[in-house]
Parts: C-alpha cells; sequence; structure tokens
C-alpha cells in the first residue's frame, strides 16, 4: 500500500494556496493598477452565478463516493481501476452538463446586469469545466490510493501556473480576459502533470458496471457529499452575489478581494480534509480508531488556523505602503482583517463536515450546514442595508450555528485542555482581527497583534495541545520545533 508522510501530504495540498498568495503579491499589484474595481466587482459577479450554478450539479459528489469505496477496496487489497473507470466515467457527464448550463445562463448574465463584452470569459470557463472534470477524475484516482502528497502538487503546479499567467496577461491585457484565459492555462497543466504521474486516463465505459451495481450507496454518499460541498460553494457565492444585488459592483470588488484574503486561511480546511479523508477511508478498511485520528488532525488544524488569520491580520496595514494595494482596493483592508475572525471556525466546521461524512453520519453533517447557512443568510437579506460589515457578520453566523449543531452531537466539555485551548485561539483570533479597525489608537497596531500571538503561543507551550502522532510526520529539522507543544502522553 502506497502511503505518503501525511504532513507533507497536507503542506502539498496547502501549498496551492500558499503558492496561490506568494505569486498574489505580484498579481494584486498588477491587478489593482490595471483593472478597474468596478469590472473586477463585476467579473466576481459573474463567476459567483456560474460557480453557483456547477454546484448545482450533483455528479462531484458521486465521483467522491465512488472514491471512497475505491479507498477502502484499496485498503483490502482489491482492484481499484474499475473505480478509476467509473470516475473518468462521471467526469465526463459532469463536464457536458456543466459546459452545457455555462452557456445556457447567459440570459441570466445579462438580466444581471453583466456587460455583454465580459460573456467571453464564462465561454473560456467552459473549456475549463471539460480540462478540470478529466484532472479532477485522475486527482481522485491519486487520493484513493492514498497518494495526497501527489494530487496536492498537481493543484500547486495549477497555482503557479495560472498566477504566473496572470501577472503576464494582466500587464499586456489590462481586464479581466486576463484572469480567464490564466485559469485555463493553468488548469491544463495540472491535467498534463495528473496525466504524467497517473500514466494514462482509465477507459470510462469500464466503469459504467461498478456505477451500475453500486448505485444506491453511490447515490447516499454522492448526494451527501454533494450537498455539503454546495453549502460550502453556497455560502461563498451566494454571499458574493447579494454584496453585488445589493451594494453593486464596487463593493463586491471591495468585498471579493477581502474574501480572497481571508481564503488564504480557510484554504487550510480542505487541505487537511483531503489528507484526513483518504486516510480514514482506508482505516474503515482495515478497522482502525478513526476518532483519534480524525482528533489528531482537528486540533493542530485549528490552532494553525489562529496564527496564520494572526500573522495576516499582523501584515494587513503595511499592503498600501509597500505598493500591494492601491487604489481604490484599499478600501478592502478594514473589512479582510476582522473577516479573518471567522476563518478558524470556517477550518473547523470542513473538517467535522468531511469526518461526518467518511464515517456515514454525512446527513447530520448536511443538518448543521443547512441551519448555519440558512440562518446566516437569512440574517443578511434581513439587514443588509447595514452594509459590508453584514456581510461579514453572516459569515460569522454560518459557521459558529453550524459549530453549535455539531456540539449537539460531540458535547465537548469545556473542562477539556483541548477546547480551552482552542477557545483562547479563536478569542485571541478575534481581538487581533477587530482591534485593528480602530485607527485612531496607535496602540492598536502592531502591539495588541503581537501580544495576542505570544499569548497563544504561551498557551500551546503550558498546556501543550498538539498530538504525539505529529513528531513522526514533519521533517528532522522542524521537530524541534514542535517538541515543546507535543503533549507528553
Amino acid at each position: 500500500m502506497v502511503r505518503e508522510n501525511t504532513v507533507l501530504a497536507v503542506v502539498l495540498n496547502y501549498l496551492p494556496t500558499a503558492a496561490n498568495y506568494a505569486l498574489a503579491i505580484a498579481y494584486i499589484v498588477v491587478l489593482t493598477r490595471y483593472i478597474p474595481l468596478t469590472q473586477y466587482g463585476y467579473y466576481n459577479a459573474l463567476f459567483a452565478i456560474i460557480n453557483s450554478i456547477g454546484a448545482l450539479i450533483p455528479i462531484p459528489g458521486i465521483s467522491g463516493a465512488i472514491a471512497r469505496e475505491g479507498a477502502i477496496e484499496y485498503a483490502r487489497g482489491g482492484d481499484v481501476k474499475p473505480y478509476f473507470s467509473a470516475m473518468v466515467f462521471m467526469s465526463l457527464i459532469m463536464a457536458v452538463i456543466y459546459g452545457l448550463l455555462i452557456a445556457l445562463a447567459t440570459p441570466f448574465y445579462i438580466g444581471n446586469g453583466i456587460p455583454r463584452w465580459m460573456l467571453g470569459t464564462a465561454y473560456i470557463y467552459v473549456g475549463v469545466v471539460f480540462i478540470q472534470s478529466i484532472a479532477g477524475a485522475l486527482g481522485l484516482y491519486l487520493w484513493l490510493v492514498g497518494r495526497v502528497a501527489s494530487q496536492g502538487m498537481g493543484l500547486t503546479i495549477n497555482i503557479l501556473a495560472m498566477r504566473v499567467m496572470q501577472v503576464l496577461l494582466i500587464i499586456i491585457m489590462r481586464n479581466v480576459y486576463a484572469l480567464a484565459i490564466s485559469v485555463f492555462l493553468g488548469s491544463l497543466a495540472q491535467f498534463i502533470y495528473y496525466l504524467g504521474i497517473v500514466r494514462g486516463i482509465a477507459d470510462p465505459l469500464a466503469g459504467v458496471g461498478v456505477v451500475k451495481n453500486r448505485i444506491k450507496g453511490f447515490l447516499e454518499f454522492g448526494f451527501q457529499s454533494w450537498l455539503l460541498g454546495y453549502m460550502g460553494t453556497l455560502s461563498y457565492n451566494l454571499l458574493m452575489y447579494l454584496v453585488y444585488v445589493y451594494l453593486g459592483p464596487e463593493f463586491t470588488g471591495i468585498y471579493g478581494l477581502a474574501s480572497a484574503i481571508a481564503n488564504a486561511v480557510t484554504a487550510l480546511g480542505p487541505a487537511v480534509s483531503t489528507v484526513m479523508n483518504s486516510r480514514l477511508s482506508q482505516g474503515l478498511g482495515i478497522g482502525i480508531d478513526v476518532s483519534r485520528t480524525f482528533r489528531d488532525y482537528a486540533i493542530p488544524s485549528f490552532i494553525a488556523a489562529s496564527l496564520l488569520a494572526q500573522l495576516i491580520v499582523l501584515a494587513l496595514p503595511i499592503l498600501p505602503t509597500i505598493g500591494i494595494i492601491s487604489g481604490g482596493y484599499v478600501k478592502s483592508i478594514p473589512y479582510a482583517s476582522v473577516l479573518l475572525g471567522y476563518t478558524p471556525l470556517a477550518v473547523i466546521v470542513n473538517i467535522y463536515t468531511s469526518y461526518y461524512w467518511v464515517v456515514g453520519r454525512g446527513w447530520y453533517a448536511l443538518i448543521a450546514n443547512i441551519a448555519g447557512l440558512g440562518l446566516g443568510i437569512l440574517a443578511y437579506v434581513l439587514f443588509h442595508s447595514l452594509g459590508i460589515y453584514m456581510a461579514i457578520a453572516s459569515n460569522y453566523l454560518i459557521y459558529a450555528l453550524t459549530l453549535v449543531v455539531f456540539w449537539f452531537s460531540e458535547r465537548w466539555s469545556i473542562r477539556s485542555i483541548d477546547v480551552l485551548v482552542i477557545g483562547l485561539s479563536l478569542v485571541l483570533t478575534l481581538i487581533s482581527s477587530c482591534t485593528l479597525l480602530i485607527s485612531d489608537l496607535p496602540i492598536t497596531w502592531p502591539l495588541i497583534q503581537l501580544i495576542n500571538i505570544a499569548v497563544l503561543i504561551a498557551a500551546l507551550y503550558i498546556f501543550k495541545p498538539l498530538p504525539r502522532s505529529l513528531i513522526n510526520q514533519v521533517p528532522g529539522f522542524a521537530r524541534p520545533m514542535i517538541t515543546p507543544f507535543i503533549k507528553s502522553e
């Protein structure tokens, strides 16, 4: 059985985001100089609609269910080629349906005020859909055989190619077509990498039998996976669309950049879940204690998200000074700061949702996500006159309420050291992110942010919440750095 290093796998699955934001320094510089804020707002609104349309199609969830069954079969020493073929078959169906819907939705784009000259970016995305559908099947194959580090490398190549081309094309084209074309080229690079490492694509027709024979199980887990994924997609894209409807394209551009900054942290959730789900699925096949494995992923992830959010908040005020963000885009900084406060909640909700799906409790996770999303969106619709800050408050409501529903199942004890450390890290993150807005008091930056980071590190040293299993997963040079925070037993 292939088993790639767990921490390396998490790093490589988060590396696309890290590379994304490292290169995004150059990207944001050219974006804020050469593409008007209003044009960027229209582009965000258009792709919020397109992504919401794609999220309505349940086929990726079914492919995920096929991969889950394939991982269990692989752990038991079975043949996984039929599962690979089935994923390719479903991905081709997905590409055809999604591509047609993007094209047929043109009147809806125009009816929502999207300029006609910008519609070509949607048609370019049809090509992205076909390439990404097949690349997705190849990536799921790597996932089910435990090669999640290789899967993450493909995503990293996508981001690197996309960001480099974005910078070059924005300088040359100076409009949002540069963004659409670069996404196409990044997806193509990822597809070529996966094709080379997997060494071919399985015959899709050979997977029809697997789909027909196990359709009931695939549909149950597939619809759970699709609906759970749809909740995450909807929470982002629907809020973006509502900001566009209520506040217009300029504020959509501001909120879009603030959300992109916050996504530097929230992307940690899917990165961890990708690796964790592969391990848990294989663990179900060989009978390991999946609940303990889950905790070994969840606790370090929440703490890492809190530290990362506070570090980004610490850096935000200097971005305009050094020329990274300019023009009207500078208005996004205070909104990004407050938005970063909710990001640890989003990370842990993503990980909990993934865990519940893998162990067969996906319907409960769906109820939790629906409750949070429904009440959060309703709050924004009712109080949207409060502006972008109400959209940000809705993000907090969505994930806080979702965790409340999970609490009814988990019943975390506040006497637990792990829960206390997690609670402290969240409170410190909220203080760091929200006090940045008090611009009249210089003491709020960077002193408060530095104090909060120091307090969190001290708490980690005292209470040592990190699991011992982590020590064997990191490179030798990193072990002395995390050993002081590892549990003694």
